[in-house]
């Protein structure tokens, strides 16, 4: 009885604990900030912490982009999100996951330097079309989800873009936690032909007016030659 009564005891401290910290969930991220995720040496346009919401979690209330969807909402389209690419709690070394969601042809990379530092890449693999799309890196570790929001992004054709990043969100007693999971949103996308510059090739008519420039220029040439003294 008195283990039960224990027991009961724990369960109240633990939900009055998270009870408060959903009224105080900024100190479980920590320091986040938006320099903390960086994509072609950018920083993220915003970020958002979601306190017990895992994006890989398997109840709807707590999983997908429910973390961030309303306060990113407010940077254009109100579109929903489109989970990309995942990477579980085992990725490293350049974990690669490719798509070809929303009409994207695109690779993204996972890498960890340790728990709480890394870098990651995505890669447009479409050769004749940039891609311009809003991205989401969703990253879950400690208590709850830190979310980067790349508004507006431009992936130009065949290329690949280099990201860096940090995690800083906090675990239940306030030490810096590790990752847990990496989840890529993205949505309003859309594509611009790619065009590569060409020489003009002049038309018939330039020809024949630098033929007759040519010879004007000769012609000349030959006269200042005759008008000089053939003594001095």
């Amino acid at each position: 009885m008195k283990n039960i009564a224990k027991h009961i005891t724990m369960g109240v401290a633990l939900c009055t604990s998270v009870l408060f910290a959903s009224s105080a969930h900024a100190t479980w991220a920590g320091n986040t900030a938006k320099t903390d995720v960086k994509l072609n040496g950018a920083s993220a346009d915003a970020v958002d912490y979601a306190l017990l919401v895992n994006p890989q979690g398997f109840f709807a209330t707590k999983g997908g982009s429910g973390g961030f969807a309303s306060d990113f909402a407010l940077y254009g389209s109100k579109q929903g999100w489109t989970a990309m690419a995942a990477f579980g709690s085992q990725a490293d070394d350049g974990d690669a996951v490719s798509t070809h969601k929303l009409g994207t042809n695109l690779t993204f990379t996972f890498d960890k330097t340790d728990g709480r530092h890394g870098s990651w890449t995505v890669a447009n693999n479409d050769a004749k079309n940039n891609v311009k799309l809003d991205l989401v890196f969703a990253m879950y570790g400690g208590m709850g989800s830190s979310a980067f929001l790349f508004d507006n992004e431009t992936l130009a054709a065949g290329s690949t873009s280099n990201g860096s990043w940090t995690f800083n969100g906090l675990t239940l007693f306030g030490n810096k936690a590790n990752y847990g999971n990496l989840t890529i949103f993205a949505r309003d996308v859309s594509k611009t032909a790619f065009e590569v510059p060409t020489t003009p090739v002049p038309e018939p008519e330039s020809y024949v007016m630098l033929l007759a420039g040519l010879g004007l220029i000769g012609f000349m040439s030959n006269r200042r030659k005759l008008a000089q003294p053939l003594f001095h």
